[in-house]
């Protein structure tokens, strides 16, 4: 069986930047890596799962943007993109993508478990959800899989990686964008117990919290975040009450 292996995905960013760190400037660093199982961590299997599982409903909210039109885009400003040329376009674009991305993957994936011969043609019949749901059906029954035998299940969650997982995140994540359902950055309320300023985060998949002041960049497990709080409350209630 292959040695473990720390997993690729988000759940090691903060590992992976201490490790860095350590390469860098010597400094050493207190954190554990999540291990890949034997490649990709059980919590980045399920995460992903879950972003998978979800698709056929986003892309159907993205689909009615394509019914009653595209949100123009301001015009004049740098940076931004003209008005699209016909209404429900940006719509379009990314549901062709997405869709395409996933009849890759699953025919990459049956072609590499010989369940489809090389060269075979894909399934185009019925509508168009009914073959999105036919491709993520797919893509969840091989999905343990995927996530710890397809070749480019040691890549890191890049953007343009082949990953499974990260093609399944990118995909989740265009889409909520495009839906306005993009919540993945949780700001916290308590204060660094560092740098004292109100600059804890921690993103969708990530193992640690981490202190987005980049002179700080203190790293806290949600224990060591749940401790610090009740600190916090503590010291309140005693100066309330002296």
């Amino acid at each position: 069986m292959p040695t473990p292996a720390p997993c690729p995905g988000p759940c090691n960013t903060a590992w992976r930047k201490a490790e860095q760190g350590v390469a860098d400037t010597g400094a050493d660093h207190h954190l554990a890596p999540a291990w890949g199982q034997p490649v990709q961590c059980s919590a980045c299997t399920a995460r992903t799962r879950r972003h998978l599982t979800e698709i056929p409903e986003l892309l159907a909210a993205v689909h009615l943007e394509a019914i009653h039109g595209t949100r123009a885009n301001l015009t004049g400003t740098i940076g931004r993109a003209s008005n699209p040329s016909w209404p429900g376009e940006a719509s379009r674009i990314l549901t062709d993508r997405i869709v395409g991305q996933m009849a890759e993957l699953a025919a990459d994936i049956l072609t590499l478990r010989g369940l489809r011969p090389e060269g075979t043609e894909p399934d185009h019949t019925g509508t168009e959800g009914t073959r999105i749901n036919r491709l993520t059906g797919q893509l969840l029954a091989h999905w343990d899989w995927a996530m710890q035998h397809h070749p480019a299940a040691t890549e890191s969650y890049d953007r343009d990686s082949a990953n499974p997982g990260s093609q399944a995140t990118s995909w989740y994540r265009a889409a909520l964008r495009f839906t306005r359902r993009d919540t993945l950055r949780v700001q916290l309320t308590a204060p660094c117990p560092h740098c004292d300023l109100r600059t804890l985060a921690h993103d969708d998949g990530d193992t640690y919290i981490e202190c987005r002041n980049p002179n700080c960049g203190l790293l806290l497990t949600d224990s060591e975040y749940l401790q610090h709080t009740r600190q916090l409350t503590m010291g309140s209630k005693e100066s309330a009450a002296a």
